[in-house]
């Protein structure tokens, strides 16, 4: 997967080191297996008996193990960044769009691929968070796991964290539509801090809340679609470009 910096919008609240230091290009070097992997599980066809179907297991098996080694790798490397580190094993018609903005706000990651698009949020916190519908909420937790505090997962201007995402999304995919590409923006919450819990979590409004890369690259195999992923991710970096000039005429 190749990682492009669009804006650092998120910079304040994270710690990113160069991926083209020694150390990175080492890690996304023992990472590149997996990348086999899982184009051999992402072009799989259908199994009509067990036998591929186990094959196909033990192939996603190995993705995601790969991708459980790569944050561990990654320390000192990508500072407090697993999910990059994880998406590593993604093969390189993968791209991470980083601080992606339009007209509704800003999301960490925009990840495109030849069979999908995902807006991504990403929570580096120590919370354990409840995800009910659109209504979430979360407890803050001290290093013993026990609830400290409790607050509202809203943003500032009082949107809740859902919505937020959901309405970045809506707004890239009504652009892609008006460009031809008819194709759904997928939207994930993943908290990467180790000490992070899921709570209460009922029917929420976004395809994934996660706590761990895996859930995001498991969700990547489930909603499975095709698109142009070059032609996507140029009309992204516009869209990108235009709102950017926008707020910087204003």
């Amino acid at each position: 997967m190749r990682v492009e910096m669009l804006s650092d919008h998120t910079a304040p609240r994270e710690h990113w080191l160069p991926s083209t230091s020694v150390a990175a290009r080492q890690l996304w070097a023992r990472v590149r297996g997996a990348r086999r992997v899982w184009r051999r599980l992402i072009d799989a066809p259908p199994a009509r008996d067990p036998a591929p179907a186990t094959r196909v297991g033990a192939d996603w098996q190995e993705v995601l193990l790969a991708g459980d080694r790569a944050p561990a790798r990654a320390t000192g490397v990508l500072g407090e960044d697993p999910l990059t580190a994880a998406l590593g094993v993604l093969p390189d018609d993968w791209v991470m769009l980083r601080g992606y903005r339009n007209r509704r706000g800003g999301t960490d990651h925009v990840l495109v691929g030849p069979h999908g698009i995902w807006a991504v949020e990403v929570e580096r916190r120590r919370i354990r968070l409840h995800a009910v519908g659109d209504q979430w909420w979360w407890e803050k937790l001290d290093a013993r796991g026990h609830s400290v505090g409790t607050g509202r997962a809203v943003d500032r201007a009082g949107r809740a964290l859902p919505r937020r995402v959901n309405d970045i999304a809506d707004d890239l995919a009504a652009w892609l539509r008006r460009n031809r590409h008819d194709v759904p923006v997928r939207t994930a919450v993943v908290l990467t801090h180790e000490q992070a819990r899921l709570g209460h979590c009922q029917d929420p409004t976004v395809s994934l809340v996660g706590t761990h890369p895996h859930h995001l690259l498991d969700a990547l195999a489930r909603y499975a679609a095709p698109l142009a992923a070059s032609e996507v991710a140029d009309l992204v970096r516009r869209d990108h470009l235009f709102h950017q000039r926008r707020r910087h005429r204003h």
